[in-house]
Order: structure tokens, then C-alpha cells, then sequence
């Protein structure tokens, strides 16, 4: 039955860059931007893709991180299932938790052309201010979403154009005397989960059929590197949870 891809709009573009790019033709399941915002809509989305994969595959890649606990609690069928050991998709795209946590200084607001068009942003909450209010209250309320902030960062994944996904930051980042630049992702951490090279690495979290994951499991995947002074997670597949649980 081989393979099914759960991934959300919001890396549509660098996701179908990397299946060409592989050679490889998944099935794909895209989830609505957006739902990681409220993590009860995501859990149940995702409830109703496991349920409905059953018989549909022998292995389930879900291209998610933790994404506010919209993750926890899965309960999965008659299929492997997959998961990148990840926060959330910006990492992945960054190619390492150690690369983001780089790219993170100083700090940086993190932008895609998936993230302007799928999901709700400083960007998009500037534009829609723009078209209610004066541009001073505009630039007001927005400088207080962003403070803290040293800069815009466009992921440069080659899946889209940057000057146009720049062009619609620059009028807020200049307004707030931020810099727009360009950090460079790595595909590497991706590709591998999407080839199945889901090795000793510690990078990716194999649950086995009927099996179910917490909150507490994964929150404590998640903080074991910073516990053992780490850059990367534990290493080693994991699972969790196999069999007996009750519905999310």
C-alpha cells in the first residue's frame, strides 16, 4: 500500500520542491494553514486522517513539529508512523534545531511566501490595520506584536521568489526600522524523512501500529537535549504509548 505524506499548506511549496526533487510520488494529505493557531482543530483533523488511513497505507509521514500541542495525543491505526522530532516547521526547513536556534539571533521573526500567504502574520495583520486605520495607528499596534524583535528573516528555500516575498515585508520593516535578510535553509532533515532514512539519528520519532502519544512524551523528547546540554535530540527511533489507549 506504501506511503502517505500529512503535510500543512503553509510548506506546500518547499514540500513539492522536495518530492520532485527525490523523485518520489507520495500521496499527499494537506492540512489548512492556520490550524496550528488552535491546537483542538488540529487534533482532531489529524484524528480523522489517522482514522481514515487505516487500509490506505503501510506507513503514515506526518511533515508536522509539536505545533502548540496540536500533535499530542495522536492515536494511530495499522501503519508505521513518522514524525520529525521537531518544534515546529521552521526548524525543519532550517535543516537542524542547532541552525534555528542560530538563525534566532538576534531575534528574528521568521517569514516564508507559505507563512504570507497560509498563515496569520505580523505581515498580514499590518495590511489589514493598514486598510482600517490611519498608517501611524497601523505602525503603532504593530510595533507592539513585534517588540523584542531585531529583524525579518525569508527563509531562502528556493521554492518561491524572495524579492517578491520581500517586497511585501519591506513597508512594515521599514516603517519599524527592522532589517529584511535572507537566511539560507538546509533541505537535508526533510529529504531524509521524506526518503525514509529515518536512522539512529534522533531526528525523527517512529511510532509502531496502535500506538498513541502524550503531551508528556513528547514535551520531554522535546527539552532532553537542553537537559543533557545538547544541540541535537536523544538519539535512537523512538516509541511511545503502543496500543490500548483511549480516542483523542
Amino acid at each position: 500500500m506504501g506511503t502517505v505524506l500529512v503535510a500543512c499548506e503553509t510548506v506546500r511549496d518547499e514540500i513539492i520542491r522536495s518530492l520532485a526533487a527525490l523523485g518520489l510520488d507520495y500521496p499527499v494529505i494537506w492540512l489548512e494553514g492556520g490550524l496550528h493557531n488552535v491546537p483542538w482543530r488540529l487534533r482532531e483533523r489529524l484524528a480523522q486522517i489517522l482514522r481514515e488511513a487505516d487500509g490506505r497505507c503501510d506507513r503514515l509521514l506526518i511533515a508536522l513539529g509539536y505545533c502548540g500541542g496540536g500533535v499530542a495525543g495522536l492515536r494511530t491505526g495499522d501503519y508505521e508512523t513518522v514524525l520529525p522530532l521537531t518544534d515546529d516547521c521552521l526548524s525543519l526547513l532550517l535543516g537542524s534545531l542547532a541552525a534555528r536556534e542560530r538563525a534566532s539571533k538576534p531575534v528574528t521573526y521568521f517569514l516564508t511566501k507559505g507563512w504570507l500567504s497560509h498563515e496569520q502574520n505580523v505581515v498580514t495583520a499590518y495590511e489589514s490595520a493598514s486598510r482600517q486605520f490611519d498608517p501611524e495607528t497601523a505602525i503603532r499596534l504593530n510595533r507592539i506584536l513585534l517588540e523584542g524583535y531585531g529583524r525579518f528573516g525569508l527563509l531562502d528555500t528556493g521554492a518561491y521568489d524572495l524579492e517578491e516575498a520581500g517586497e511585501r515585508v519591506r513597508p512594515l520593516a521599514e516603517s519599524l526600522g527592522l532589517l529584511v535578510e535572507t537566511i539560507p535553509s538546509d533541505p537535508g532533515w526533510l529529504n531524509s524523512f521524506l526518503l525514509g532514512d529515518h536512522g539512529d539519528e534522533g531526528l525523527f520519532l517512529r511510532l509502531p501500529p496502535r500506538s498513541k502519544l502524550s503531551p508528556d512524551d513528547w514535551i520531554r523528547l522535546l527539552t532532553a537535549r537542553h537537559v543533557q546540554g545538547q544541540t541535537q535530540l536523544p538519539c535512537g527511533p523512538l516509541a511511545v504509548g503502543q496500543g490500548g489507549n483511549k480516542d483523542i
